[in-house]
């Protein structure tokens, strides 16, 4: 098992390795959301624009090279970054010193540049375990299994502070982070029904469901538990809760509850368990068939505090039947083999001080709950195998994309991989859209790619009830039950941003960057085949053309989402009564808008 090691201590190569990729990612992603502007100083032979970046301190500046890319975006060189202070060139970099040197720049408040400092450390630190841990080639990755592939990811793409976890120590590291690859347990509690609820499915028994779930002779000992202490099961809602939860969050929260017999602890579970790259949700290991767990897991990463809605467990169930029942008997969807992953069972707790208090900050309701979504494994073949879209992102330390490895392990082209690709991602994406009006959120760890023997086969969509998004179009089927649990478009342009945003800008952009950087496969390339992509369904299904008016993807502009601005900009770390959304504003280039009357002039 290739795991962190023990020994914590970073090492000054990783450090200021760890420093160099996140420098050249902040700026990358700084340059694409309009915070910063460096000024073009030349181009060099090789074709790439040299920047200069002025800092607040008129000592200090900072030069690299990048070249243009679609969609505002720059492929940043890393190794072509350097700090001239007082004149004198450094190629060492330190990401959050490069932040104190922009404070105003950027116009930081101290708080948010004290939380982000903090941010971007937890997020070095991560990155300098992964280096150490030492990056496995992407011809091994190839052919590695699911688990391997996704505990040797790196984190969102799109995010600077992507791995900052505040809440977890190093130890905690070890155990619990997805790179670690450690086995865990889950804790079981049983919850009075005074205080918790349990929902799923109609076909769902509720004892049959726990059975499965803890088997049949530990759910016995647990009823013994109660019984022990004058308690009946039928009393109780059983929550298995993750460990790092249970020490850090519950013990002290839920004390009360615990001494007055509302809240029961009942002991370890048996079934060993991987945490998944978002860290709370958890892969049965000893038994795939059997349903992913995702616990509540309070730490702040990736913008959120990550515990887990009981409005969302509430409606979870509902949803999965909702949206199943929309499209069980579409042929289309049949035919490309595409998966929804349903969430079938929910538990949630609520605290009985935290729920008292209006309009208390979000994380305080979601510190106890439970929710099960249905594996994949037994939808695949015996030849099938499954990997997180996130990986197709991969680059090894020799520059070899895992896209480049899936493509000689099959024996094919990138051009005919890519095709294969998009007709089993984004063609099914643009089906759920114009046939039934949904928009669920398409990114990289949400989906997750089903090979045979390195091809693109069909996807597997996941987390799907969390964030769907309904059109106009799909409000008016929505039970009346469910009206109030999903977001409705504030879309007023008719703009699918759905897929401009969530698929193009949110992954094509990288994917596309990867492709042109590491494997000579240029984005017109890339771009001219997702266009191709859209005109096929388009052309296949002319009953709709109604609706690809009405929501057009050939728009020359839509608009940004600016990600990394939430925490860096309008007071990012003010405490919210709701899961904070980064804003969506000003004017993004759409790649699609450009292939395309690119090649009508080329036609010509």
């Amino acid at each position: 098992m290739n795991t962190i090691l023990n020994n914590t201590i970073i090492s000054h190569e990783h450090w200021k390795q760890a420093n160099r990729n996140l420098m050249a990612k902040t700026i990358a992603e700084l340059m694409h959301e309009e915070l910063l502007k460096p000024v073009i100083d030349f181009e060099d032979e090789a074709g790439y624009t040299v920047f200069r970046l002025e800092t607040g301190n008129k000592a200090v500046k900072y030069s690299f090279r990048g070249q243009k890319r679609l969609m505002d975006y720059w492929h940043i060189d890393k190794y072509s970054i350097t700090k001239i202070e007082n004149n004198e060139v450094s190629s060492s970099l330190d990401v959050p010193q490069f932040f104190l040197e922009m404070q105003p720049v950027l116009d930081l408040d101290s708080n948010t540049q004290a939380r982000y400092t903090e941010e971007l450390l937890h997020t070095l630190y991560c990155d300098a375990l992964i280096l150490a841990k030492g990056p496995l080639s992407s011809g091994e990755l190839a052919e590695a299994g699911y688990q391997v592939i996704e505990h040797n990811m790196t984190g969102h793409p799109w995010v600077i502070v992507n791995k900052s976890r505040l809440g977890f120590s190093p130890t905690d590291l070890q155990n619990f982070a997805p790179e670690a690859d450690r086995p865990l347990k889950v804790l079981w509690l049983a919850a009075h029904q005074d205080r918790s609820s349990f929902h799923a499915l109609e076909n769902i028994d509720k004892e049959a469901f726990y059975r499965s779930e803890t088997g049949n002779d530990l759910y016995e000992q647990f009823k013994q538990i109660l019984a022990d202490d004058g308690k009946s099961i039928e009393n109780y809602n059983l929550i298995p809760v993750h460990p790092w939860q249970w020490e850090n969050k519950l013990r002290i929260h839920f004390a009360g509850d615990i001494a007055e017999g509302l809240l029961v602890y009942l002991g370890e579970g048996n079934d060993i368990y991987s945490p998944q790259q978002s860290i709370r949700t958890l892969f049965n290991t000893e038994y795939p068939e059997k349903r992913y767990l995702k616990t509540a897991v309070s730490i702040l990463s990736t913008g959120n505090i990550r515990g887990l809605s009981p409005k969302q467990m509430k409606i979870a169930p509902s949803i999965t039947d909702w949206v199943k029942g929309l499209i069980k008997d579409d042929e289309y969807l049949a035919g490309k083999g595409t998966l929804f992953l349903g969430e079938e069972a929910s538990t949630t707790y609520l605290h009985p001080q935290y729920r008292a208090i209006q309009n208390v900050p979000y994380q305080y309701n979601e510190f106890l709950g439970a929710l099960w979504r249905e594996s994949a494994g037994s939808y695949l073949t015996k030849d099938e195998e499954m990997v997180t879209m996130a990986s197709l992102l991969y680059v090894d330390n020799d520059g070899v994309s895992l896209v480049q490895a899936f493509a000689e392990k099959a024996g094919i082209s990138i051009k005919e991989w890519i095709a294969l690709y998009l007709d089993a991602y984004l063609t099914p994406l643009l089906h759920i859209y114009y046939t039934h009006s949904l928009c669920v959120t398409p990114h990289g760890e949400n989906i997750m790619l089903v090979l045979k023997n390195g091809i693109p086969q069909r996807i597997v969509i996941k987390d799907f009830v969390d964030d769907i998004v309904l059109t106009t179009e799909a409000r008016e089927k929505l039970p009346s039950h469910l009206a109030d649990g999903l977001i409705q478009s504030s879309n007023k342009e008719n703009v699918p941003l759905f897929i401009l945003l969530g698929v193009f800008d949110a992954f094509f952009r990288y994917l596309s960057d990867v492709l042109h950087s590491y494997s000579d496969f240029k984005e017109n390339q890339f771009w001219t085949l997702v266009h191709s992509c859209i005109e096929s369904y388009k052309n296949d299904n002319p009953h709709l053309q109604e609706r690809y008016e009405k929501y057009d993807l050939y728009v020359p502009v839509f608009k940004r989402f600016y990600i990394n601005s939430l925490r860096l900009k309008n007071n990012g770390y003010n405490e919210n009564k709701a899961f904070a959304i980064p804003k969506k504003d000003g004017a993004l280039p759409n790649p699609l808008y450009h292939v395309a009357n690119k090649n009508s002039v080329a036609a010509i």
